[in-house]
Parts: structure tokens; C-alpha cells; sequence
């Protein structure tokens, strides 16, 4: 009996120390900033809950974005990353008014671009100007503008060694045996963790270079002398992947900023080695007020869509049968933190979905120009008006959640939908009424803006002055025949109008009659 409780008293023990191990190393304190407190609430990676946005200068806000490695083409997984951060960023700018200064990066050498300049016999800069342009046309199809400032790595290539050899002065960076320099986590950042959870993949054990298998590559020394390399103190090499990141964005930003972003799988250890040792460089505890994470896109029953699982769908493929507008509406109905299973049912759904707001945009349109007559409901207008101002600002608050906003202006269109169809049409309606439905108009087409979906927006090109003039004629020559074929009751004619109205549909300009009136739009 005795022999038992010894065992059980020394397994406790070992609990009690696992539990203690495991809470000094996960346990770590956020530091809540100090400056302008925005009514935003966003989820912190490091308290494992949402936490008030506080950015330290009411006057601008930093934001840092990781960039693609220009190896390959660009697939809808990064899409739909730089969607939804970009959803984010035009909800900060647009509807917060807050002065955002962006910053992306371009890795331009790395592994995966010497591998792809052996494989293909070319030049490691053709291989990465090739995919930096493609890069920038993927974004520009889906919606997105360039960032204030873009860095490309092999440009910065003396600051980057001036930042490894700062730390390696401080003692927080090593020589290892393979002459290579590596960040020593034990000695850089007493809160080395504090972005990974515990079931987060383990520091990399194959490397007998170096100290512990937490450590990590701040100079990689060349391998061959044919391998792409710049000169530096510790011999010919290239910056490893993290210090690329920090020290661009102490760059431009310095010790501190206010928001970095990426994928999830950069949480850890990309941006965790980024903190670390940026935390080391600076000589603080708190490098990036605010990491945004978004989920991965994967096919349906796959994992994340990667190039190296080779299950990737090209931005341009993926937008050979659907809109931009499709893509990004069917980002802002998740949230930017979950996962997206990627089919074509779900992009259906939003396709449909998005449809319904148009043809209510649309609908709006026709009953200013007195197309439709109808009586509407003033209370329930009103009602509705109140309702998604004060339930949009809610959502867009915590912690920008976009599905709950598609959401509520579903609910609503739906309503105001059935309103208008079941109202009595011998009525005309009423102006004190009718502005009413003008003001929720504009509340749908501000909050989709947000999403980068702007139905009023468009900049009509000359060519697409003279296609609209020309549609418009047809449109009225069609009217007049109709009539024509009404008055005398020409079942040909009416079927010759019938026929102009499908072809016009197919190609994209709805057709609709209103007794003797007849509209259209595309």
C-alpha cells in the first residue's frame, strides 16, 4: 500500500510540473496598447480571445502583409487570403475611417526559386520578375490594388545582414557548425511561444547545426558556388525566410506596428520566429500589437490547397466561368478566420445569393423611374433601416464578422421583397415612402462596397458609352414594334419581340416589360 501511494504521489508530482511547464510556456500577457481606442474587437492569437483594436496613432494605423514567394503561379488559396484581408483593410478605411499605410513583402530568393531556376534552366530573377507580375495581375483580376509600399528582399539585402549582425552582437544569434547564423530562441525571447498553441507542429529536430532544434536559420551559407549568393561577414549566402520579414518591416515601420497579416499557416513558425526576434532586435516585448490570420481554402474532403500537395486551382481557371464579384462574395460569407471548402455548389450559392441583391438594386432602380407602382409600408421601412445600421455596426465590431452581415441584409432584402410584391399595384406609391426604400438602397450598396462589390461604381470605358447607346436604341425599337403587335394583336411580332428579349438575356442584358414600358439592365 505504501509502495502505491509513493507511486501515485510521484506521478502527481510530475503532473503538477508537466501543467506548470506547459502553462510558463503558453501563458504569456499580451500588452494592450496605448493611443486611439477604435469600437473594434479582434481576435488575439496570443490571449486566445477577442481584445479591444487599439491602434497607437489615431492619425494613420500600420499594417504589415506577407507576401508570396515568386516561384509558381498564384492559386485561389492565396486569393482567398488577400481577399478577405483586403475585406478587412476597405472595412477599416471605408467604414472606421481610419488612414491605413500598407506594406507588403515580395521574396524574391528562396529554396523553392533556386530549385525551380535548376529545373527550368533559367535565371533566378526571370523566374521571380515572371511570377511577381503575374502576382500583381492575379490580385488586380480579383479586385485588389497594390499596397502602399511593396519591398522585395534581394533590394535590402545589406539590411538585412546589418539585422543579423545587430543580433548576433547582442548574443542572441549564433554561428553554427556549418557556418550558417542562427537565432538562439533560448537567449532571444523570453516569450518564445506565445503565437503557437499547443498542438502547433514541433521546431524542425533534422538540423545538427545548430544549438537546440527551436533555433532557426538567420544567414543560410550557399551550398555550391553555382547557387545564387550575396556576399556578407559569415561568407556567401542569402537571408533565411523569417529576417526577411522583420527586418523590412522595422524598415518601414520600426519597433512597433499596429497590425500584421497572412495565412494561418504563417502563425507559426514564420511569425512566431518574427516576433522572437524582432522582439531581440528592438529590445521589447511586444513587436506586432495585432496578428490577423485568415483560414485555409481546401477543396472539398482535401487539406489546404498548396503547390506542393500539386491540388491547386489557378486564379485565372477558377475565373474562366465566374465573376470577381462571385469570389469575393463567397469570401465575405465566412468568416476570415475559418476555413473555406471550396465547390462549385458553394460557389453557386453565392452566385444566387449575390443575383438576389442585384435584382433588388435593380428593382429599386425601376420603381424610381415609375416602372412599378407600389404602396410601401412606412413603419416597417423604417423598422428595417434602424435594424441594419445598428446590427451592421455590431458584426463589422466583432471582430469583422462579414457572414453575419450578408446575413441580416438577406433577411431584410427578403422583406422588403415581399412588401413590395405583395402591395397592392392599382396604388401609386407614396414619395414620403419611397425615399425610405432609396435610403435601405443605399445601405446594401455601401455594405457590399465594403466587400469590394460596387454595383453603381463602374467607370464606363468610350467603347462602353457606344455599347450601352446601341442597347439602349435596340431596346426602344423593341418597345415600339411591341406595342404595335399589342394594339393590333399580332401574335408574330409579339413573338419576334419575345425572341430579341431571350437573345438579348443571353448575353447578359435583362430585358424586362411593364405593360406598355419596357426596361432593361445587364
Amino acid at each position: 500500500m505504501l509502495v502505491v501511494n509513493m507511486f501515485n504521489k510521484n506521478v502527481k508530482c510530475l503532473l503538477n510540473l508537466y501543467k506548470l511547464k506547459l502553462n510558463k510556456r503558453f501563458n504569456h500577457t499580451w500588452i494592450q496598447p496605448e493611443g486611439y481606442r477604435t469600437p473594434i474587437k479582434v481576435y488575439n492569437c496570443v490571449t486566445r480571445q477577442n481584445e479591444p483594436f487599439i491602434v497607437k496613432n489615431k492619425n494613420f494605423v500600420t499594417w504589415y502583409t506577407c507576401g508570396p514567394t515568386v516561384y509558381d503561379s498564384s492559386h485561389i488559396g492565396h486569393a482567398a487570403c488577400y481577399v478577405r484581408l483586403d475585406i478587412i483593410q476597405k472595412i477599416l478605411k471605408t467604414y472606421f475611417g481610419l488612414n491605413l499605410v500598407t506594406c507588403m513583402n515580395i521574396t524574391d530568393i528562396d529554396d523553392k526559386i533556386i530549385q525551380k531556376s535548376i529545373e527550368t534552366k533559367t535565371h533566378y530573377k526571370e523566374i521571380a520578375e515572371k511570377y511577381e507580375k503575374e502576382f500583381w495581375q492575379d490580385l488586380k483580376t480579383v479586385g485588389i490594388s497594390k499596397p502602399d509600399i511593396v519591398v522585395r528582399v534581394t533590394e535590402y539585402i545589406p539590411l538585412i545582414i546589418d539585422f543579423i549582425k545587430k543580433l548576433e552582437l547582442d548574443g542572441t544569434a549564433y554561428v553554427g557548425k556549418d557556418n550558417s547564423v542562427y537565432f538562439d530562441v533560448s537567449k532571444g525571447c523570453k516569450h518564445y511561444g506565445k503565437l503557437q498553441t499547443i498542438t502547433d507542429s514541433l521546431p524542425d529536430k533534422s538540423n545538427l547545426f545548430k544549438r537546440a532544434p527551436a533555433d532557426f536559420a538567420l544567414w543560410k551559407i550557399r551550398k555550391s558556388e553555382t547557387e545564387p549568393s550575396y556576399p556578407s561577414p559569415w561568407g556567401q549566402g542569402r537571408p533565411g525566410w523569417h529576417i526577411e520579414c522583420s527586418s523590412l518591416a522595422s524598415m518601414i515601420f520600426g519597433n512597433n506596428i499596429d497590425v500584421h497579416a497572412g495565412g494561418i499557416d504563417l502563425r507559426f513558425p514564420h511569425h512566431e520566429n518574427e516576433e522572437a526576434q524582432s522582439c531581440s532586435f528592438h529590445g521589447n516585448n511586444q513587436w506586432v500589437n495585432y496578428w490577423i490570420h485568415t483560414g485555409h481554402l481546401h477543396l472539398k474532403d482535401s487539406v489546404k490547397m498548396s503547390k506542393s500537395l500539386k491540388n491547386t486551382i489557378s486564379i485565372k481557371d477558377a475565373l474562366e466561368d465566374r465573376t470577381s464579384d462571385v469570389f469575393r462574395f463567397l469570401c465575405a460569407t465566412s468568416h476570415y478566420s475559418q476555413p473555406i471548402e471550396y465547390s462549385d455548389e458553394l460557389l453557386d450559392t453565392a452566385a444566387n445569393l449575390l443575383k438576389i441583391f442585384k435584382n433588388f438594386i435593380n428593382m429599386c432602380d425601376e420603381i424610381e423611374k415609375g416602372l412599378i407602382k407600389v404602396s410601401l409600408d412606412n413603419t416597417i421601412l423604417n423598422n428595417v433601416i434602424a435594424h441594419s445600421i445598428c446590427e451592421i455596426d455590431k458584426a463589422l465590431c466583432d471582430n469583422f464578422n462579414t457572414p453575419r452581415v450578408v446575413q441580416l441584409l438577406s433577411q431584410n432584402v427578403t422583406k422588403i421583397n415581399t412588401m413590395i410584391h405583395v402591395s397592392d399595384k392599382s396604388q401609386v406609391y407614396l414619395d414620403k415612402n419611397f425615399h425610405l426604400l432609396l435610403a435601405f438602397k443605399n445601405i446594401v450598396c455601401s455594405t457590399l462596397s465594403l466587400f469590394g462589390i460596387d454595383f453603381k461604381g463602374d467607370i464606363q470605358t468610350a467603347n462602353e458609352t457606344h455599347s450601352t447607346d446601341v442597347i439602349e436604341l435596340l431596346v426602344k425599337f423593341r418597345q415600339n414594334i411591341r406595342l404595335i403587335g399589342l394594339e393590333n394583336k399580332n401574335v408574330e411580332l409579339l413573338k419576334l419581340c419575345d425572341s430579341v428579349r431571350d437573345n438579348l438575356n443571353k448575353q447578359g442584358v435583362m430585358v424586362k416589360d411593364h405593360g406598355n414600358v419596357s426596361s432593361w439592365s445587364m
